[in-house]
């Protein structure tokens, strides 16, 4: 046997340096700023609503925008249990009237 046939070709250095040579690792970006848009103005006139005593789930669902499912699932955050098609009373309608970023304004 032949000494070189067991020597190992040599390496190729590549013409670029290691990722680590460039000085210390940026930071991560911030997060973003949180600033005051989106925020709701209580005298904003489309962010109001006008609630009776008492409200339907569907009806609610509409003013609001959304599916009656969704509406549903918040009602069942407060922990009160109701179907789209029952009623509920209106501090449970202003809270979730204010979780989606309106007022809800009782009409006598």
């Amino acid at each position: 046997m032949n000494a070189s046939e067991f020597t190992p070709p040599p390496e190729e250095v590549p013409d670029t340096q290691p990722a680590a040579s460039g000085g210390p690792p940026q930071p991560p970006p911030r997060p973003p700023k949180l600033t005051a848009r989106g925020l709701l103005d209580p005298g904003e006139p489309g962010r109001r609503l006008f609630v009776q005593d008492h409200v339907v789930v569907k009806e609610l669902a509409e003013l609001l925008g959304l599916r009656p499912f969704k509406v549903v699932a918040d009602i069942l955050e407060l922990g009160v249990f109701k179907h789209a098609d029952e009623v509920i009373d209106f501090p449970t309608a202003a809270l979730v009237a204010q979780k989606h970023g309106y007022v809800a304004e009782r009409v006598v």
